[in-house]
């Protein structure tokens, strides 16, 4: 007899394989983060493994290879440790989660000193690979010992070939804790879910277009389904890089699902972590793990959507099964990419920016001839290049019109070619009772969609309509309560309502989410100017032109506010820097009229107007509310030009 065989012991034993999912691919991420995370998965398995009379074999990296006296303590045990990641999980920021996989096989083990070895242990790290991130799969040995011992639902795989193994093993496996508990039978009354920005957890920070687009066009798809209420994108993305845990953020937006996720390039492979969270049981309601190629995202998108819009299903009785299918925004997977991308670079608003976002949205289009969406999105970097003047405002707007034509053929439904539009109509045609009707069509098609309210709600402060404008603000608030945009158009309309300290609240607001939003600022010092405190608003007002120096329509704001004060030699000085600047920036002759209109220059003032009235500039739309040429709108002239631009 060997020496091996006289220090052996044979007998028989339930081996389990547990290991962290995705821990090699976190190592080369952040070797820091990686250690941590090891550290704290082996403390959270390691007491359980003890409670349920297990023997920790031993480690092989983040594998744990672990031996129980039956499978009964071997499939409790990993039941136990699915239920405490997932509690763990819930209580940690997204980045410093991770999930468990297991694999369970019961038979014969040879023990030699502190190791197990024979086919039982073989079997047992084979079945452990197939396990989705979450998941326990175990043997038909172990199958058959619990199954009626153990109150989880357990599914068969069926039959597998696994390597060095002579014949197929029969497997089962159960899904992740709390998703098979909280998706059925229930039917909860809030119906407002959230979607988080998704992580880039790629070592390149040009993917974060990836992770970023995929968050927004699940926010965009999941808002129009009917009765679902949506967290807007921008309220949504204050959240993004938080240490926060979901029940905090389910508890500050309101809702009673939160989906998160994270997003992996590496070359020409894409991995896409996602989960859907029940932040009133704090339980996982599914979650999806998608290992693709690159290409592969807009069908990862889409499942996405599919696969939240099933499990959200017991939320939307009532609803018309047609209308709960995601749509699908392109079929060409290169052209979504490059969509992607394009939105990125048109987020950033700089000029440089602007145009190479309406490079890759021609792109997109040339790719996808039916792609609305992407025609939209290429018609609005030129109504931003016209309407900021970095190209004349003539060119834009009517570069964007046949765009927008070609996206509503193709889709009637599309919320922002609508939108759009009716922005178009507005700033170039003057065309005001169209421009409404394309607005309210927004409005009507995605009633989720706080951008369209709070578009429909400027119009209608243009119009002096302010109580429905006041109206149309307030959806957007309760859609999109931590977004900038909204918070500074509120501000903005109350000051215009006369509603000074309410207008001084909300911009108040928008700069705390954001302190470098310059049109928060320098609309704060205006209703801090009208409220009385001229020199905290010139104070505010001096930060926004600081933020953006080349906004002239700042500028005039700021000659206004010192006219109204009563210091009018800075307000000429303010007016002779612009005239000195017309030559290097770009000053919409409107500036001009409004900074000569507040020094009592009236002549000037309509002068300038008229240039703009010839140039059919697209400030004119605000031209009966804004308050520069409060001491001239009884003139004749003022009265014709209002008159000429469907004012009157």
């Amino acid at each position: 007899m060997s020496g091996w065989e006289k220090n052996s012991e044979r007998h028989m034993a339930a081996i389990m394989f547990a290991d962290m999912v995705g821990y090699t691919a976190i190592t080369q991420d952040s070797e820091p983060l990686a250690l941590k995370l090891l550290e704290e998965y082996r403390s959270l398995l390691r007491p359980i493994i003890g409670k349920h009379n297990g023997v920790e074999v031993k480690t092989i990296g983040d594998a744990l290879l672990v031996e129980f006296r039956s499978s009964l303590d071997a499939v409790r045990c990993a039941v136990d440790i699915q239920e405490a990641t997932t509690r763990r999980n819930l209580e940690a920021a997204l980045v410093k989660r991770f999930q468990v996989r297991m694999g369970i096989h019961s038979g014969d083990v040879i023990r030699v000193g502190g190791d197990v070895y024979g086919d039982t242990v073989n079997i047992a790290s084979r079945i452990e690979t197939l396990a989705e991130p979450g998941e326990m799969v175990i043997s038909s040995q172990v199958y058959e010992a619990v199954r009626n011992q153990v109150g989880i639902p357990l599914s068969s795989m069926g039959e597998r070939s696994l390597k060095n193994v002579e014949t197929p093993v029969l497997l089962y496996k159960t899904a992740p804790s709390g998703v098979q508990r909280t998706t059925e039978g229930r039917s909860l009354e809030n119906r407002r879910v959230a979607v988080l920005p998704f992580v880039n957890m790629g070592a390149v920070a040009e993917d974060e277009y990836l992770a970023d687009g995929l968050t927004e066009e699940l926010i965009a798809s999941l808002s129009r389904l009917p009765r679902l209420k949506v967290v807007a994108r921008t309220s949504a993305m204050t959240y993004k890089g938080t240490n926060k845990t979901i029940p905090q953020i389910g508890n500050e937006l309101g809702v009673s699902a939160i989906m998160e996720g994270s997003v992996r390039r590496q070359s020409t492979r894409l991995r896409v972590m996602v989960q859907l969270v029940d932040t009133v049981r704090d339980e996982y309601i599914w979650s999806q793990s998608y290992d693709r190629v690159v290409e592969d995202a807009l069908a990862v998108q889409q499942d996405i959507a599919e696969k939240t819009v099933e499990a959200l299903r017991p939320r939307l009785t009532g609803v018309d099964e047609g209308s709960l299918r995601p749509k699908q925004i392109t079929s060409n997977p290169q052209a979504f990419l490059l969509y992607l991308e394009a939105k990125y670079h048109l987020a950033r608003q700089s000029e440089s920016e602007v145009k190479k976002a309406a490079e890759l949205f021609e792109q997109a289009t040339k790719l996808d001839e039916e792609f609305a969406s992407a025609f939209a999105m290429y018609a609005q970097c030129h109504m931003f290049l016209g309407f900021f003047g970095f190209i004349p405002p003539s060119e834009g707007f009517e570069k964007a019109r046949p765009l927008l034509r070609r996206a509503i053929e193709i889709d009637d439904d599309l919320d922002i070619a609508h939108m759009l539009m009716g922005r178009l109509l507005m700033d170039r045609d003057w065309d005001w009772s169209g421009a409404e009707v394309e607005l309210r069509r927004a409005t009507q098609i995605t009633p989720n969609s706080a951008e369209a309210h709070y578009r429909y709600a400027l119009l209608l402060n243009d119009l002096l309509r302010n109580g429905e404008a006041l109206n149309e603000i307030k959806i957007a608030e309760e859609l999109d309560p931590l977004s900038v945009p909204v918070n500074q158009i509120a501000g903005t309309i109350l000051y215009f309502a006369g509603r000074n300290e309410d207008a001084i609240q909300r911009l108040r607001r928008a700069i705390a989410l954001e302190p470098r939003a310059a049109l928060a600022h320098n609309n704060l010092g205006l209703a801090l100017c009208h409220q009385g405190s001229g020199d905290e608003g010139i104070e505010e007002m001096r930060k926004a032109a600081e933020l953006d120096p080349n906004n002239m329509m700042f500028r005039a704001d700021l000659c206004y506010a010192f006219s109204r004060l009563g210091r009018s030699e800075e307000a000429r000085g303010v007016l002779s820097e612009a005239k000195r600047e017309v030559q290097g920036v770009r000053v919409p002759p409107v500036a001009l009229a409004g900074m000569h209109a507040s020094l009592g220059e009236a002549d000037d003032a309509i002068e300038w107007l008229e240039k703009a009235y010839q140039e059919r500039s697209p400030y004119l739309a605000s031209l009966k509310v804004e308050r520069w040429f409060d001491g001239i709108k009884s003139d004749p002239r003022f009265i014709a030009i209002l008159e000429n631009v469907g004012l009157g």
